[in-house]
């Protein structure tokens, strides 16, 4: 028996040897692909090894998040390497498999946009405009012409998924609970300044755009639709070039802008600066009709909307050790606006011949606006897979507006004399943060990578904001303090947060598993007239505090080597903003009385998503699905009292959205490329039943079924010209108490480069069809209304000098058959 044990023993030993002389008789090939002129890495570029001599294919594999690849199992032999990506010219190298040289490694695979000659006349080439990454969608617009001349807010119109209404409010697969960020960080960025602020950021300004759909834990869990971040431009090629640009707008509005870099070993730097002169006319109607007293109150406006604003940003990066890196930014808005509206407001009773009586109302506004952010980095490397990042930055936003309305009331049945009236409503918003951010990563083994770090924010308001008044004439030469109008609005977050990833390959399974703890303070207090000059008529301030955990889990898994599966779950939340918070009733719009609610919570939500990958040589599918449950859905909710409308939110009640999206880029005919995003979703909200300020208000349950679409189709042009067409539909979409109607939309552009693409002539066409318009209805046991807003039409023409030393380039990398044992592999596509 014992001799049968120690043959076995022999035995075992025998073909575990085997087994390590089969492996290692088994030849390699790896590497690492980058975009030439980012510098960049690229994921999902398909790889292809085959037989020098036939041509076979043997073996594929596509790129992972770090852009790194390895092909396994190949027989001595030579073999010809081809990386290919859409929008790419495909890199062809040769290698050996021999039994002195098993491993063939290439440090880093350059690939350079597609550049072809069609009949023997120059082509312009363009990159691709999408990356399909493991965790986001990164969209270069530097390319989308629709955009030239215009803003943030113009890019993201064109972003799929993406909603921009006419006031700027964001949303993301109809969901408006998303974050946008700034270069990975909030940067003074809240849901009270965002859309003025991304209305003022020059689209010229921003090289892409990432849409990070299901955030795993090392990111903020605010937002239940995710993050929307604004790369902004920062090129670190050497030597120094910069561009200026000047350009104009049918609509009367005007800009112009300059940057210029510089990089060498030592520093990088750059600076940036422009200013835009807005002019946008638009309109807003309203239907508004009382089912207790059968009346109405209707108006149609014209809305002028203009100012000036100068936006400027610089930055340096020392490289002072070949580890350690030390890097200062700052931002800067300034700027004027102006608007003006000619409102008349009708009232009467439905079904009769006539008004009851005719409001005209004359509002304009003024204000300065002061945006400054200022931050400090410090990177220190210990290998390029073991790093340790600090962060900290202060954010400003101030702005003081002022607000003029002008009323003249007819009384028409029955007849009576004309009332006049004046008001001036000064309100000077401020707000200051803080956030420190620290990040360490480690490649602790092959197989297993850790990330872990802090985020603290730290965020305080304090606005006041006062009436003025005149009721015995339209020019307000007697006016008087209106002290039930005062109100002063102070409110603080300050949120800490941990959190730590772990990725591992188990098979051909990546998995990354992450954990992040928050706890959050806020605290509101709202003052009426009295309680600013009297400190003991104040009451105590609303304060709450929050402990949640949100784990997240990523896995991915390869079914071929074109195509993979991933499957995320994370938990999400969103946080009521500052104004919900506010209790003070504003009575700035006639038609309602808004005010918020210091009592609402924060929203949760579990998202969960499964997504396809497949590609091609000249064409990417993407499918996705997703399915997000969410508990105390905040929801803006209105209710009547004596035929006056008013607007609060909630914490109304539990929702369900679930969704496919699909994103196919095809290059066709090699001066066509499509990009073509479908959104399908699902959306149901429980009814609900509150009582407020007296008042039940309720709301049916509801579902409905819509859908998106948009098609972004580049034409790659002779002589240098490109030509682009973005067209979006949206399908009726369910919002409480209501829906809003369906719309579609077209945008064209073009763009002309010359004298060996020094200048470049840019043409956009926004919204050819004047059918970009915003149109709601709301209806309750109490009240209907049907509203629509919307922006004229406007083309732009952008001229652009390029200028620089634009030779002295960073040679890439050679790309030598060796040094990539240190290299990241893949652990399922999971990275940064």
């Amino acid at each position: 028996m014992r001799q049968i044990c120690v043959m076995n023993r022999f035995i075992m030993t025998c073909l575990a040897l085997a087994y390590v002389v089969v492996s290692l008789a088994q030849g390699t090939v790896k590497g690492r692909v980058l975009d030439k002129q980012t510098n960049e890495v690229l994921q999902f570029v398909n790889i292809r090894v085959t037989q020098s001599a036939t041509g076979k294919m043997v073996k594929g594999a596509i790129t992972d998040a770090k852009g790194t690849f390895n092909v396994t199992g190949l027989a001595d032999g030579k073999y010809v390497l081809t990386v290919s990506f859409m929008g790419y010219k495909d890199v062809v190298r040769n290698f050996e498999v021999t039994k002195d040289r098993r491993a063939v490694s290439y440090n880093a695979l350059y690939l350079a946009g597609d550049q072809k000659m069609l009949k023997e006349v120059q082509v312009t080439g363009q990159r691709s405009q999408m990356k399909l990454e493991v965790d986001r969608k990164s969209f270069s617009v530097d390319q989308v012409l629709a955009a030239a001349g215009g803003s943030a807010s113009d890019l993201l119109e064109n972003i799929p998924s993406v909603e921009v209404t006419t006031d700027g409010e964001i949303s993301l697969r109809g969901n408006s609970s998303v974050e946008v960020w700034i270069n990975g960080k909030a940067s003074g960025l809240t849901s009270d300044n965002r859309a003025e602020i991304l209305q003022q950021i020059p689209a010229e300004s921003i090289e892409k755009i990432e849409v990070i759909d299901n955030p795993s834990a090392k990111f903020s869990p605010e937002g239940s639709a995710g993050i929307i971040n604004i790369i902004l431009k920062r090129d670190r090629r050497a030597g120094y070039y910069g561009s200026v640009r000047a350009g104009a707008a049918t609509s009367g509005g005007w800009n112009t802008g300059g940057s210029i870099n510089y990089s060498s070993g030592k520093l990088d730097a750059f600076a940036n600066v422009g200013y835009r002169r807005r002019k946008n006319n638009g309109g807003s109607l309203s239907e508004q009709t009382y089912k207790g007293s059968n009346t109405y109150q209707n108006y149609e406006a014209e809305n002028n909307r203009g100012g000036g604003n100068l936006f400027a940003r610089a930055g340096l990066t020392w490289h002072f050790t070949d580890k350690d890196d030390l890097s200062f930014s700052g931002m800067t808005m300034q700027g004027k606006r102006d608007n003006e509206s000619i409102i008349p407001y009708h009232y009467g009773t439905v079904g009769a011949p006539t008004d009851s009586r005719l409001m005209f109302r004359r509002n304009t506004s003024d204000g300065d606006m002061r945006m400054y952010h200022a931050e400090m980095g410090y990177t220190h490397t210990f290998s390029e897979a073991h790093k340790l990042d600090f962060n900290l930055s202060f954010g400003k936003w101030k702005s003081d507006d002022n607000s003029y309305y002008q009323d003249s009331t007819t009384y028409i049945d029955p007849a009576g004399p004309t009332e006049y009236m004046y008001q001036y409503r000064p309100m000077f918003i401020n707000n200051r943060s803080w956030e420190a951010k620290l990040d360490y990563e480690n490649q602790i083994m092959e197989n297993l990578k850790l990330e872990a770090g802090y985020n603290g924010r730290f965020s305080h308001e304090n606005t006041p904001q006062e009436s003025w008044m005149d009721g015995s004439s339209w020019a307000g030469h007697n006016i008087t303090e209106d002290k039930e109008y005062f109100n002063r609005f102070i409110y603080d977050m300050d949120v800490h947060a941990l959190y730590a990833t772990l990725t591992t390959k188990v098979g051909r399974l990546g998995v990354m598993a992450g954990l992040r703890g928050e706890y959050w303070r806020v605290n509101t207090e709202s003052y009426t007239y009295d309680q600013e000059h009297d400190p003991s008529l104040r009451d105590a301030p609303f304060k709450k505090d929050y402990f949640q955990l949100f784990p997240s889990l990523f896995l991915n898994y390869p079914l071929t080597e074109t195509s993979q599966l991933q499957l995320n779950y994370t938990r999400r939340l969103r946080r009521p903003w500052g104004g919900q918070l506010n209790s003070f009733k504003n009575t700035s719009d006639a038609s309602m009385v808004s005010f918020g609610n210091p009592e609402l919570t924060p929203e949760y939500t579990n998202s969960f998503s499964l997504n396809y990958l497949k590609t091609w040589q000249n064409h990417t599918l993407s499918v996705g699905t997703y399915y997000r449950p969410t508990t105390d859905v905040i929801q803006t909710v209105k209710y009547n009292v004596d035929d006056v409308i008013y607007s609060t939110s909630e914490n109304v009640a539990k929702s369900q959205s679930a969704g496919v999206e699909l994103i196919l880029k095809d290059k066709l005919f090699r001066i066509l490329d499509l990009t073509t995003t479908v959104n399908a979703y699902y959306y149901k909200l429980d009814g609900f039943r509150y009582v407020i300020n007296d008042q039940t208000v309720t709301g049916r349950s509801d579902e409905n079924f819509s859908w998106d679409a948009r098609m972004l189709a580049s034409f790659i042009l002779p002589y240098d010209i490109s030509l682009q067409a973005t067209g979006n539909y949206r399908s009726r979409t369910v919002i409480t108490q209501g829906y809003r109607k369906p719309s579609a939309s077209l945008d064209l552009g073009l763009r002309k480069s010359f004298l060996n693409k020094q200048f470049a002539l840019s043409v956009n066409w926004r919204d050819v069809f004047n059918s970009r318009r915003w149109k709601t209805y709301t209806n309750t046991d109490s009240f209907e209304r049907y509203q629509e807003n919307w922006r004229d039409p406007r083309a732009n023409i952008t001229l652009t000098w390029n200028f620089g030393n634009m030779s002295s380039k960073k040679k890439p990398r050679e790309e030598m058959n060796s040094g990539m044992d240190d290299e990241n592999q893949s652990f399922g596509g999971y990275g940064e």
